[in-house]
């Protein structure tokens, strides 16, 4: 049976193609030279040419808030709780030099509102956990902004380049980093999937430039040979060799910029009056392991979701179907996991399982986990509680043994 997808289409200016291309030589204090590495081929990285004509109407469901904020909010002008935009701005450390092309993109953010607000109000199923995995990684926040440059968060884009998904990873890139392909089903557009082995590469890019995450970012997108060749070049002449210094494709001199500018601009969103979708701090989406074939229609039946709202956050299924004979990681909405568990019918497709319990006055976790013969860790780790207080009249996922 044919799985229906609708996709709902307007025209505007967004990503990469709808930035303006301008480039301003300009220079910066070198950084130290990198030695030959073993490479990758330049073939396994894609450059971004994406049409993102496709604006992808997302229906989200947020939680309460569970996380704490840091209280040193730069430039803040508003007495509104803080949201994931200043805990990002909090969190970035990246330098942004006084460089004419980070200046140019930061102007045309702000003089692009349409582009900003249809980008940001696509992220809002996704920055989160994003951004969860880069802070779990210890790695630049810069980096959550990335699929904004990539894809302008369309999970549907794809470049007439054959690079697809949130971060544009081509096939012989995702195979490299583990990501897998199978007749209706492309890791490339799996939102987890993807994201792990989008950090992988840049991780491994790090480690190969000693360190310098620019070079590590540029490298992402033309290719860790392209990035090396222009270094040795520099050298041999006795420029400097940091990225403001490097001869790279046209492209990448652009993209760095692009991304430095949007940390910028969120960072000191209140100087400059940039309004940004509100997105909370907190997790929203769940991940439900399938291990055998399984309509994702029915999944999001039992989720209480329609099938467009279950496809939106889980695009990768081109099928509709999981498979089988693998651990096929679904996303929900955080808030019907317990509509979707409390449906025994999918205790025979998943892997693992949960009872809604219903708090009674005088219940606690570690009665609750020596009951259930599980853990207090596991419960909380299931329900997303950052404190082990219980509430009468509050329903908890238990997990199974």
């Amino acid at each position: 049976m044919k799985y229906y997808i609708i996709l709902f289409i307007t025209v505007f200016i967004t990503g990469c193609q709808g930035l303006s291309q301008v480039e301003i030589s300009s220079k910066q204090a070198p950084n130290p030279t990198v030695d030959n590495y073993k490479k990758l081929p330049d073939s396994f990285y894609r450059r971004c040419e994406v049409d993102n004509h496709l604006n992808i109407s997302i229906h989200t469901v947020t939680s309460l808030p569970s996380i704490k904020a840091d209280n040193k909010s730069k430039n803040k002008l508003t007495t509104s709780p803080p949201d994931l935009w200043d805990i990002l701005g909090q969190s970035f450390d990246i330098p942004v030099p006084n460089e004419k092309r980070v200046e140019y993109y930061k102007n045309w953010y702000l003089t692009n509102p349409h582009h900003i607000n249809t980008v940001t109000k696509r992220a809002k199923p996704f920055l989160f956990y994003i951004y969860q995995q880069v802070e779990q990684r210890d790695m630049p926040i810069e980096l959550v902004l990335l699929p904004f440059i990539e894809s302008s968060f369309d999970q549907f884009a794809h470049s007439h380049r054959g690079a697809a998904g949130l971060w544009q990873i081509t096939v012989p890139t995702g195979k490299t980093f583990g990501l897998e392909y199978l007749k209706g089903y492309d890791g490339r557009r799996d939102i987890v999937t993807s994201t792990v082995a989008a950090l992988d590469l840049l991780e491994y890019l790090h480690k190969k430039f000693n360190g310098n995450w620019l070079h590590a970012i540029a490298a992402y997108n033309t290719g860790e040979g392209r990035v090396r060749r222009a270094i040795k070049s520099n050298t041999s002449k006795g420029l400097p060799t940091d990225f403001w210094s490097l001869k790279l494709p046209k492209e990448t001199r652009l993209y760095i910029p692009k991304l430095l500018a949007m940390a910028d601009l969120v960072q000191h969103r209140y100087d400059h009056n940039l309004k940004l979708a509100r997105i909370e701090p907190t997790q929203v989406l769940t991940e439900v392991v399938v291990s055998s074939r399984i309509k994702l229609d029915l999944i999001a039946s039992h989720a209480g979701l329609t099938s467009l709202d279950l496809y939106q956050l889980n695009p990768g299924y081109t099928s509709g179907y999981t498979y089988p004979g693998r651990e096929n990681k679904i996303l929900i909405p955080n808030q019907t996991k317990e509509n979707f568990y409390s449906n025994k019918k999918n205790y025979e497709h998943v892997k693992r399982k949960f009872t809604i319990h219903h708090i009674q006055p005088g219940d606690s976790l570690s009665e609750l986990a020596l009951l259930n013969n599980t853990t207090v860790a596991r419960i909380m780790n299931a329900n997303n509680m950052s404190a082990s207080i219980i509430i009468a009249g509050q329903q908890l996922l238990i997990p199974q043994p």
